[in-house]
């Protein structure tokens, strides 16, 4: 059985650096293990870069299932990948309606997923279960925002979610709710509401069965603006969502931290003595119900991306049915959680290391420490010899072996013996020992791997890549003898290194490769922007019709032979400083969406005009192919257009986005049919820069005045 600690929609994953030392309660120095790894592959390597993370690894009959995604983002749908450990290939199973995969769990036997965040409507939240005819997909949980966690408690099924209700036409309360279901997820009736508040958003974030009663964990968290905070706390605040910080609720239940449910009743129960609790991780262990506290005042909830905030702690704490005890080990996060029989593993970030620490007591703990050079472990499983490891950045690592640690001299030195990276740009080339820089098309994902073998061989395989830079992992290499490069099967290089530490690889117009040696190193790799274009013009926000939103309309309209373009105005978010364009400006231009078209008359499209126009600014649209006025109301729904270029009985072919597709009803009033072109906004904008190379002058199609 295997138990996990998430924070969903919750990222932690800078990686930053460390000290090597771990003491115990009494100050003694705990036995520490150095892991070796090797990648078993990148497995979202062709999704986008946001879903690379390797959130969840679960082994289920032979099968390491892998988890990844973002629900913030929105990186969905998500295919079902798995390992196969017998014939050591990835395989894509199925694919779930939700944004990520969070987490896997075992219920009842049944392999299920939660959906965290379904890509369709609101209306129903999902659940996925695998059975012996495959994947099934269960859409029944009545307005499931967050499908968070599932488990059984007396023969019924029990879900954490978090959800909502709907008061009058546009007030929304969300709040956590319980559900429960005796047909394994057919059906659900809610059983517990948690409370809510027109400034909150409470949410279920664990339940878990323990000695015959169901436990219960809400959170809350509320959106603040900078000014409403203590200033002694501005210091910990990170980044905003939608101009507010994410402020968790401290105590949310008052002097109670818990739920209680005995299949009669629900009870509010203090277990924990410690004030200002925030969120609670909760697991089973040696009849032990164990919860990792994250507790403090004014914790801003995404700063936990960067780690542990100076007012934030953590503790670990025991409760064996009667009391509850703080147990005597010290962490910053805990990242993920395995049990497995006797054994108790964790990911912990501790003191800006990461470490996978091992008991079977709670009292007596190994060490295995992770390479620092790993980008940002997020999850793990055991095999019963080896670990796994999934990473930020997309790699799945197993251990190969492991040496004691005795001093953290070469702790920054310490590669990996294999591992595959990705980038579509060159900023994003850099990857443990190697870095791609030049592209056979630019723009499009680079792939490769690099791997150490027996006899002085570096073997690396290549696609769509022309040039890269290999540095030498010297912990893995006999610098006394010569070192032999093979790229794509071929022996590219042999020869000694004397002092030099690079090999520069480049590709001509035939196949083979021309090495050379070179003196860089991985840590002092800068890449070069690959430009692609300029513009004359700043193309930046002006009122509500920002000149880059008209200029990326514009590019939609000719890349399709449109007649006309919409894309909406909070898809865009950056503008273009006069001068040289690269690659990365352009792909931080917009979210990453394609491009869809479809037909309307005149007469529709000016009604939609109107519509947009009397909603919110994060709602409005900037357009290309026609142009109109409007005039501003005191009150929102009653802005108007007062003249338009559209033809009333015209049919028009407009270019759109697939993100504005998905939402057409609250941007336009209705929905419509679109065709999917299979071209994506970054590749219309290249092939442009190509056809054009400038930006001259840009007229919006949009203009307002104020009625007085």
């Amino acid at each position: 059985m295997k138990n996990r600690y998430l924070f969903f929609l919750v990222t932690l994953f800078i990686f930053l650096s460390p000290i090597i030392v771990l003491k115990g309660e009494e100050g003694e120095t705990k036995t520490q293990y150095l892991l070796k790894l090797s990648s078993i592959g990148f497995p979202a390597a062709e999704k986008m870069k946001e879903a690379w993370g390797i959130n969840e690894l679960r082994l289920f009959k032979d099968k390491l299932y892998i988890g990844y995604g973002d629900a913030v983002v929105n990186t969905g749908p998500t295919d079902v990948i798995y390992f196969d450990i017998k014939n050591q290939k990835f395989v894509r199973e199925f694919t779930v309606d939700d944004e990520a995969i969070y987490r896997y769990q075992v219920i009842d036997g049944k392999l299920v997923i939660p959906g965290p965040d379904a890509t369709e409507d609101w209306k129903f939240g999902n659940i996925y279960i695998l059975t012996e005819k495959g994947w099934v997909k269960k859409r029944t949980i009545p307005n499931g925002l967050h499908i968070n966690q599932l488990t059984l408690f007396e023969n019924k099924w029990y879900v954490a979610t978090g959800t909502y209700f709907e008061f009058g036409e546009d007030e929304m309360f969300a709040f956590g709710g319980i559900l429960c279901s005796e047909d394994e997820g057919n059906t659900w009736k809610l059983v517990y509401a948690s409370p809510t508040d027109a400034q909150s958003v409470f949410r279920i974030g664990s339940l878990i069965t323990f000695r015959d009663r169901l436990y219960v964990f809400p959170y809350a968290f509320s959106g603040m603006k900078k000014e409403e905070i203590p200033e002694e706390y501005h210091y910990y605040l990170s980044d905003t969502y939608e101009n507010q910080y994410l402020i968790y609720t401290e105590d949310p239940l008052g002097l109670t931290d818990v739920i209680l449910f005995d299949e009669k009743k629900w009870q509010y129960v203090d277990l924990i003595q410690i004030p200002n609790i925030c969120y609670i991780s909760p697991f089973t262990f040696k009849d032990k119900l164990i919860m990792s506290l994250l507790t403090g005042k004014y914790i801003d909830y995404l700063s936990l991306k960067k780690g542990l905030p100076g007012n934030a702690s953590t503790f670990l704490l025991s409760f064996n049915g009667e009391a509850t005890e703080i147990l005597p080990f010290e962490y910053d996060l805990i990242r993920d959680i395995v049990i497995k029989k006797d054994k108790l593993l964790l990911l912990i970030l501790k003191d800006y290391d990461y470490f996978i620490v091992e008991t079977q007591d709670l009292e007596n703990w190994k060490y295995y420490m992770i390479p620092r050079g790993i980008r940002t472990p997020k999850s793990i499983e055991f095999d019963g010899s080896s670990f796994y490891v999934g990473t930020e950045g997309g790699n799945i690592f197993k251990s190969i072996g492991t040496k004691e640690l005795t001093d953290s001299s070469s702790l920054d030195n310490e590669k990996p013996l294999k591992f595959f990276g990705a980038a579509e740009l060159p900023r994003d080339g850099k990857w443990y020992w190697a870095a791609i820089t030049g592209w056979r098309k630019w723009g499009k994902l680079a792939r490769f791997s690099c791997e150490v073998r027996k006899k002085n061989v570096i073997n690396v395989v290549t696609e769509n890549i022309t040039s890269l830079s290999i540095y030498i992992p010297l912990t893995e290499i006999d610098k006394r003898k010569p070192v032999e490069l093979k790229i794509n099967n071929e022996k590219a290089f042999k020869d000694t290194l004397g002092g030099f530490t690079e090999l520069i690889c480049t590709k001509g117009n035939g196949i083979s490769w021309n090495v050379e040696k070179g003196m860089g190193t991985a840590e002092r790799f800068h890449y070069q922007r690959k430009i692609i274009g300029n513009t004359k013009i700043d193309l930046a926000g002006e009122e509500d019709a920002p000149s880059i939103g008209s200029f990326v309309a514009d590019v939609l309209k000719w890349a399709v032979s449109a007649d006309a373009a919409i894309i909406p105005q909070s898809g865009i978010k950056r503008g273009l400083k006069k001068g040289d364009i690269a690659l990365e400006d352009i792909f931080d231009l917009h979210h990453r969406n394609t491009i869809r078209t479809f037909r309307v008359k005149g007469a529709e499209l000016y009604r939609m005009m109107d519509f947009n126009i009397k909603q919110n600014e994060n709602r409005l649209c900037q357009i290309s192919g026609f142009n109109f006025t409007y005039r501003i109301a005191n009150e929102q729904e009653k802005n108007s257009i007062v003249e338009s270029s559209i033809d009333p009985a015209r049919e028009y072919l407009v270019a759109t986005t697939d993100y504005l597709v998905r939402r057409m009803e609250s941007f336009f009033g209705d929905e419509v049919n679109c065709e999917n072109r299979n071209i994506s906004v970054n590749e219309a904008m290249m092939e442009w820069f190509k056809e054009f190379g400038t930006i001259t002058q840009i007229e919006s199609g949009i203009k307002r005045f104020k009625q007085r």
